[in-house]
């Protein structure tokens, strides 16, 4: 899908960023908006290298682990949980966490986490890659209710080329009971090609640019005007958005094969002389929470099929947000 993308030149990008902004000025204000008062076919999976187990070494009275992952050897010890196990780099320091999960750490910081979560309000399974600061996580997620298996990789986006594929694999050796739940062929998520252009947040599907900022828009319109009377009074109807970027990417939820995640830090202003409680003001302009909203994109390399908002947050991770979106 964004092969074709990487291949155009840098000004054949700019063109269509350009022309998309265009098109899309005439109905985007600058800076401030005031809503309420304005009149199955799953695609082929992508060649990682070769991420499957190995077969076991066998010498004499011991059995010797090793993963190959773009072409080296990477030796590995077992790691046993209760009910579970999973192959880790034999040079990783191993920890347990909570009342039966595993974090396991590289020399230089990369970490790989097992949980189980104790419920589960998304019955699927996905993979998400998603942006953490200067990090990126990689997220294995199978949701079956009570016990629900997670892996969640993290590693500094300078790094993730050799990171990445090294936890996909990890996560193939998961064992819970006798069941192997991220052992199948996944498509694996990559950040989308998207930029900025003239102040708007391109996202480029196969040869054309979707701006998100509308959609963006009317996703935080749509979440103010289900604000109480009482919060109609505190506040004047305008708001900001102080960053829109992209936030996450899921493969595995939808029939159309990618949902694209990107999140909106906005801010609304406060009418003069009210103090709403709780509230962080700058210079008149409140943090609302969750202060986030994220508009999920669905598409299929090329065309957009579905636009969601989503205010609540990310109280319940990734898998919440999964279970508002699918």
């Amino acid at each position: 899908m964004w092969e074709k993308l990487r291949d155009l030149s840098g000004k054949a990008k700019a063109g269509i960023a350009g022309g998309v902004v265009l098109l899309a000025a005439a109905g985007v204000g600058l800076g401030v908006w005031q809503p309420w008062n304005q009149p199955e076919e799953t695609p082929e999976a992508p060649d990682v290298g070769q991420q499957e187990p190995a077969e076991p070494v066998k010498k004499p009275e011991e059995e010797k682990l090793s993963l190959r992952v773009d072409g080296e050897e990477v030796p590995c010890v077992l790691y046993e949980g209760a009910g579970w196990s999973i192959w880790v780099p034999e040079d990783w320091t191993t920890e347990s966490v909570g009342e039966n999960g595993g974090q396991f750490t590289s020399g230089d910081g990369a970490q790989l986490l097992v949980r189980f979560e104790p419920n589960s309000e998304y019955q699927g399974k996905f993979v998400n890659l998603s942006a953490e600061g200067n990090d990126r996580m990689l997220q294995f997620y199978s949701g079956i209710g009570e016990g629900s298996p997670v892996t969640e990789g993290t590693a500094p986006k300078a790094k993730w080329e050799q990171y990445g594929k090294l936890f996909t694999a990890l996560a193939r050796t998961l064992t819970v009971g006798d069941e192997k739940p991220f052992a199948e062929s996944y498509i694996i998520p990559e950040e989308p090609d998207w930029q900025k252009a003239d102040g708007m947040t391109v996202l480029f599907l196969d040869k054309d640019g979707y701006v998100v900022d509308e959609e963006a828009q009317n996703a935080i319109e749509s979440y103010m005007q289900s604000w109480p009377a009482e919060d109609r009074e505190i506040y004047t109807g305008q708001y900001r958005i102080n960053a829109l970027e992209w936030a996450s990417s899921y493969a595995g939820l939808t029939k159309d094969g990618y949902v694209d995640v990107f999140r909106a830090d906005v801010q609304y202003r406060v009418r003069e002389g009210a103090a709403p409680a709780g509230v962080t003001l700058v210079d008149g302009w409140a943090n609302v929470e969750p202060g986030s909203v994220y508009l999920a994109i669905s598409h299929d390399g090329g065309t957009v099929s579905k636009t969601t908002g989503v205010t609540s947050g990310l109280e319940e991770g990734w898998a919440g947000l999964a279970a508002e979106i699918a």
